[in-house]
């Protein structure tokens, strides 16, 4: 087993190890006694489930504690062991044995440092999810098989979703937690067979089977205690509800503390389409568009209630005492309800997700968000050994002593008193924060009184002329920066006009201004940079209206600041164009009609009567394109536009500024050469302009290169006075939009393109006829060619003619010829890997590299291909989409499909954040790096459990990239291509 638990010789491991050999197990494995060593030293509240079952153990080391099950996986192991069953004895022992042999796993993994508590909860969550989803099946048949199915008037089944609630629903379930449970079902409109019971009873009958199923006492234990007092009405309530009568008791009964445990709710088992219907029709319940402050007050009540009924011991209660777990929970949870109406970003289950996203939003500070985080995750990991150590209904530490001083060497701390001392400062954090939400909450505010004062001097000092030696002296304990002079010295520019953000005259007439400045810059992922980028800002701000309002308006001020201190790329263009801070105030998201209004002045002079000024065009062209990119990249930075809606903007700025590009050329050409002739079918001859990879896929990010095809409809010869032939005229309009979209301008840059992905490749024409491009793929295509078709798309030209090629491309790609072997896509894959990638041990290419983006794109596209899957013209599927498709096709396992496109979330998120960081570089990770400790922050990854944010980047980084190339070798081929860190790799 793992070494830390070969040097476990105590006397509680011995005694284990003893008792597990009485009860028949096998003392003399190595690793079964390693195991069962670990769990009478650290998690003894758990050692009878080895000794009641002597293979456990073994069980366990088979499934691997390195493993990671998602909860796709495990809904399939608990629906392998229980297939076909009823409720009834043989389910319960099923349910039981397997629950077991995972709950020890999990534990065991957060003991031996394998995972960190996010994972380990969420995994629990996965856990009780999944077993809810067999219990509530096997109850389902069984009331089915005695009453039948109950169907609405229209003959379909009425559907039963179980909502879980908490921290079953937040993914943060701890090892002894009780799974809160709501049941709904979708209405009392029909009937069951025969009439012997109503819909509601039939529904109620499954539900109590399914609670048994899960919660009942037998002589294997239980699954899961659970609790089903979250229901409308509490226990006095239904067991399960129609969705009628929900909406009706929320909407006229709810209360705060509702809205609150409907905030964490997901659908887990039974019908989710319809839990996640319902908890839609909710979301105007939980989150009201009017701020309410009350709502703070409100939960601070509620859990002060909670206090005195459980009769809390606060200074050993980790969970209800004073600055723990629950504190920092309803935190979170308390802005969410105040702020999510107004911004949907904030409407997360997760307390982390939240917590990222409210520090994205400017509700709360980088620094604040840290402290918590690491508070909130410590305080969890001593809660879940509670629970290993003492059993599942306390959350209170050890008395004070010898067990104490035991459970917290357990936990790796030298003896309890270096536990409790973390645990108070922990504590004192979250209370802090928790106070500061109460309009008469005092906790802390002496502390940040003090630091307010010395904030203060340092203003003074600077809007006074101190020199920059003065003013290093004061930075050095109040901001994190590593060369306070250097600080000192951006501090002095912001100070250099009297009007300056801290130069004289805004000391004295907005005094709070500086402090509030230097406040927000101490929080953001990189003071320095933020510093840096503010100087050279406000030196070339002077003078512009807007200029106060961004002082006035703390959100705003927060925002610019948080946008200075994350990515170089944006700052630049902001820094660069100061007048565009109108991108910064303006209200709202940005979507396809703000596109459309950006490039308003580029369609009015393509549109003028007289001749085109094409250099007044391009300019106007590339503001539209800086504005389009900055204002969706502040959008993304301040988490108010998911990666997928960013990219879209992204790629409908593209497809403008391209239309915008094909109409200037084309005008410019008919005016030299006349209009194209006239055709067979009554219309003039036209150009098409298709795009290929990203851009065809409405995936295209930050920097993204523009793939692009051109093709043309039919040969003939211009009517101008300079009569030219068609391919001639097309070829020029296509040279002159490549250059028009790529030529440097004092406005910006353009795009690269990139039309090798034509018929031929560089060596071919760059315009064809569709007759041409038709005959290409049908004769002389390599496979990769139609492959990357699949992902084709017209965007400009006429639209008969787009129509026209959307056929042959379908035609070509899932109407003819089968994919190449899988062999031979493997080995593609192969070599991309190793010619283009530059992999090592320190140096990871999301989307080339090992289980890269590729991996999920290729597989896609070849079973696109293998099924013939065709797709509804306008809809190009994105990758995610696409995997779905073949998910619901049966063609790849649901399981598989959550894998491949989960990771490939979180690769392009990689991708995207570090072109965002800064886009001049290759967006590769290198791990331990300083850009990776930026990456991990900005994708919101803290420090956990003793693991800084880029050690946990990599691990995930690993896991999830063998993960998708696990996928793509069970349903492609294998690929001849090691990961860099194996030792393969590295021989």
């Amino acid at each position: 087993m793992l070494p830390l638990a070969r040097e476990i010789d105590t006397p509680a491991a011995r005694a284990a190890i003893d008792a597990f050999a009485a009860a028949g197990g096998d003392a003399s494995h190595e690793g079964a006694r390693a195991l069962v060593g670990v769990l009478g030293e650290h998690a003894p509240a758990l050692l009878p489930l080895a000794l009641g079952d002597p293979t456990l153990p073994g069980d366990v080391l088979r499934i691997g504690l390195a493993r990671r099950a998602r909860v796709a996986a495990l809904i399939r192991q608990f629906g392998a062991a229980t297939q076909g069953m009823e409720d009834g004895p043989e389910l319960r022992r099923a349910m039981r044995r397997l629950r077991h042999r995972h709950i020890v796993r999990i534990a065991l993994q957060e003991i031996l440092r394998l995972a960190d508590i996010d994972s380990t909860s969420a995994e629990m969550a996965a856990l009780a999810a999944a077993a809810c989803d067999s219990a509530l099946e096997a109850a389902k048949r069984t009331v089915e098989k005695r009453f039948g199915v109950p169907v609405g008037e229209g003959g379909a089944p009425i559907g039963l979703t179980c909502l879980g609630m908490g921290k079953l629903g937040g993914w943060e379930l701890n090892l002894g937690s009780d799974v809160d449970l709501c049941f709904f079902y979708e209405t009392d409109d029909g009937e069951v067979p025969g009439d012997a019971i109503s819909v509601h009873e039939h529904h109620a009958r499954t539900t109590a089977r399914c609670v048994a199923a899960i919660s009942d006492v037998t002589e294997d234990g239980f699954c899961f205690r659970v609790d089903l007092r979250l229901r409308p009405e509490g226990t006095r309530g239904p067991l399960v509800n129609s969705l009628a009568s929900a909406e009706r008791y929320y909407e006229s009964w709810g209360r705060t503390w509702e809205r609150a445990a409907l905030l964490r709710a997901r659908p887990i088992a039974g019908d989710r389409a319809l839990g996640r219907r319902l908890l839609d029709a909710l979301r105007p319940f939980v989150f009201r568009r009017t701020v309410d402050p009350g709502i703070a007050r409100e939960m601070a009540q509620m859990l002060e209630r909670s206090r005195r009924e459980l009769a809390v011991d606060e200074a050993r209660d980790v969970k209800l005492g004073r600055g723990g777990i629950r504190e920092a929970e309803f935190f979170v949870q308390t802005l969410q309800l105040v702020w999510g109406g107004r911004n949907p970003q904030l409407q997360v289950p997760g307390t982390i997700q939240a917590l990222t996203r409210l520090e994205a939003a400017g509700l709360v500070r980088e620094r604040e968000a840290r402290a918590l985080a690491a508070a909130w995750a410590r305080l969890r990991r001593i809660e879940h050994r509670i629970h290993a150590w003492s059993g599942y209904q306390t959350h209170q530490l050890p008395p004070e002593g010898a067990e104490r001083a035991r459970f917290a060497r357990s936990l790796g701390y030298d003896d309890d008193h270096a536990l409790e001392r973390v645990m108070r400062e922990d504590r004192a954090r979250i209370a802090e924060l928790f106070d500061s939400l109460m309009p008469e909450g005092t906790s802390g505010r002496r502390e940040r009184t003090a630091r307010e004062e010395q904030l203060e001097a340092l203003c003074d000092r600077i809007a006074s002329g101190a020199d920059v030696d003065t003013v290093a002296e004061l930075v050095a304990p109040l901001l994190p920066v590593g060369d306070p002079h250097e600080a000192a010295e951006h501090l002095c520019r912001l100070a250099r006009r009297a009007d300056a953000p801290l130069g004289p005259v805004m000391r004295e007439t907005d005094p709070e201004l500086g402090p509030r400045l230097l406040e927000e810059v101490s929080s953001v992922a990189d003071p320095m940079a933020s510093l840096r980028h503010l100087a050279e800002f406000f030196a070339r701000l002077r003078g512009l209206s807007h200029e106060r309002r961004l002082f006035e308006d703390p959100l705003l001020l927060r925002r610019l600041v948080a946008l200075f201190g994350t990515s170089v790329t944006l700052s630049s263009g902001l820094i660069g164009h100061p007048e565009e801070l109108d991108l910064l105030l303006a209200p709202g998201v940005v979507d396809a009609r703000e596109v459309d209004a950006l490039h308003a002045e580029v369609d009015a002079l393509i549109a003028r009567d007289d001749e085109v000024d094409a250099e007044a065009v391009v300019a106007a062209m590339r503001r539209a394109k800086r504005g389009a990119t900055l204002r969706a990249g502040l959008a993304l930075a301040a988490g108010e536009l998911a990666l997928d809606d960013c990219m879209r903007v992204l790629t409908l700025t593209a497809e403008r500024q391209i239309r915008a590009a094909v109409a200037l050329a084309t005008r410019e050409s008919i005016a030299r050469f006349g209009p194209p002739a006239i055709g067979a079918n009554g219309e003039r001859a036209s150009l098409v302009v298709v795009a290929m990879g990203k851009l065809g896929a409405r995936e295209l990010g930050f920097g993204g290169d523009l793939d692009l095809i051109f093709l043309y409809d039919e040969d003939g010869d211009t009517e101008g006075a300079r009569s030219i032939g068609h391919a001639e005229l097309f070829s020029r309009i296509a040279q002159r939009t490549v250059r028009v979209l790529s030529q440097p301008d004092g406005e910006g840059p353009g795009y690269a393109t990139d039309t090798r992905l034509r018929p031929s490749g560089a060596q071919g024409t760059l315009v064809v006829s569709l007759a041409s491009f038709d005959r290409y793929h049908h004769e002389n295509a390599a496979p990769w060619e139609r492959q990357a078709l699949l992902r084709a798309r017209p965007i400009a030209g006429e639209p008969a003619l787009c129509e026209a090629v959307r056929a042959r491309i379908a035609a070509i790609t899932v109407g003819g010829e089968p994919p190449p072997p899988p062999e031979a896509l493997a080995e593609m894959r192969a070599r991309i890997q190793t010619e283009l990638a530059g992999e090592s041990r320190d140096r990871y290419h999301p989307k080339l590299g090992f289980g890269g983006l590729v991996d999920v794109e290729f597989l896609a596209q070849w079973l696109q291909m293998e099924q013939r899957l065709r797709t509804e013209p306008e809809a190009v599927p994105t990758t995610p989409g696409l995997v779905a498709a073949l998910a619901s096709a049966g063609r790849i396992s649901r399981a598989d499909a959550d894998a491949l496109i989960e990771g490939f979330a979180f690769l392009r998120a990689i991708e995207q954040t570090l072109k965002l960081l800064d886009e001049t570089r290759e967006p590769v990770l290198r791990p331990g790096s300083r850009t990776a400790e930026q990456l991990a922050r900005r994708l919101g990854i803290r420090e956990r459990d003793g693991h800084d944010p880029a050690r946990v980047l990599t691990s995930s980084y690993q896991r999830t990239v063998e993960e998708i190339r696990a996928v793509f070798e069970r349903v492609i081929a294998p690929v001849p291509a090691p990961s860099p860190w194996s030792a393969e790799a590295s021989a």
